[in-house]
């Protein structure tokens, strides 16, 4: 028992099983207490909560994949077997998924619920994205997995990398308010569109603060257009003012969109986006982020 947190070893190591997404299944319930499995994509951040935020009982097996408890004293990975058990935590603990995971959870009320709910928010705002703009789906899958890279190269931890990952997976989610006619006109759009089109931050801040576990990616969605030398929108913000939250979502975003197919344009090689961002780093971009970025796509791109 370390921190109110007992951690069990399997003593052999089960083959992984690779999953495409995140999802949790209720298997079984009983009385006060829930059996779950749930699926995690590789590169996630997710946590369990502190006593004071809850004070059920969580008991977690690691069915296949790893994934490292990132502790402020050292990192703690976790195979195929290993198991977690509490029931009241002194603070919060952070996980690192390293390669996709399955779970099996037996917890009591509210903790299984509050997880579902948010999984089953998350998923239904990312749907009505993708219903909107034919080019968003995998857009934000990858923008949500080179944001968390970029982030962790930049020494960000614990909320603020959960916080990441849902604003960048989300930055666009204002588009359901804009028209369809404009998100997929092939065309160039007229200033009126425009005007229309730059609400879209505004939008999606809005809809993300109705969702206390969202809050802290709405400053990074209202914020992602927002320019280093402080000639973006909605406000107009600039360097430090901006979140560097947002500041890696705007890196990543130019990225994708410039080597990804688009009603617009078509897609370019990765090499033109590079120097676009380099060209462009100092004004439009944080040059410390741009820089992380490209160590981050130069290890990609090496493995």
């Amino acid at each position: 028992m370390q921190d109110g947190l007992q951690i069990g070893r399997a003593d052999d190591e089960t083959d992984q099983v690779r999953k495409k997404s995140t999802t949790l299944e209720m298997l079984a319930s009983h009385g006060a207490v829930e059996v779950t499995r749930q699926r995690i994509a590789e590169g996630k951040h997710f946590y369990l909560d502190q006593a004071s935020e809850w004070a059920g009982f969580e008991f977690i097996y690691l069915l296949s994949g790893s994934m490292t408890l990132r502790k402020a004293d050292r990192d703690l990975p976790l195979h195929p077997g290993d198991y977690l058990h509490h029931h009241g935590l002194p603070e919060r603990v952070y996980f690192r998924v390293d390669t996709d995971i399955e779970l099996l959870m037996v917890s009591s009320p509210p903790s299984s619920h509050l997880v579902r709910d948010e999984i089953q928010g998350i998923m239904a705002l990312a749907r009505s994205v993708e219903e909107k703009d034919e080019a968003t789906e995998g857009h934000c899958h990858r923008l949500e997995r080179l944001a968390i890279l970029t982030g962790e190269r930049l020494g960000l931890s614990g909320d603020r990398l959960i916080d990441l990952s849902y604003g960048a997976y989300l930055h666009d989610i204002g588009k359901v308010r804009v028209s369809s006619e404009i998100l997929n006109k092939p065309d160039r759009l007229t200033e009126t569109e425009w005007e229309e089109m730059r609400k879209h931050p505004e939008y999606g801040a809005e809809m993300l603060r109705e969702k206390p576990f969202l809050r802290g990616a709405a400053r990074i969605v209202l914020a992602h257009q927002e320019r280093f030398d402080g000639t973006g929108y909605p406000k107009g913000a600039a360097g430090e003012e901006i979140p560097i939250e947002a500041r890696i979502v705007a890196v990543v975003d130019a990225f994708d969109a410039i080597t990804s197919e688009r009603p617009y344009q078509p897609a370019l090689p990765k090499e033109r986006a590079i120097e676009e961002l380099k060209a462009n780093a100092g004004t439009q971009f944080d040059p410390r982020v741009v820089r992380a970025f490209l160590s981050v796509i130069g290890e990609e791109n090496a493995g």
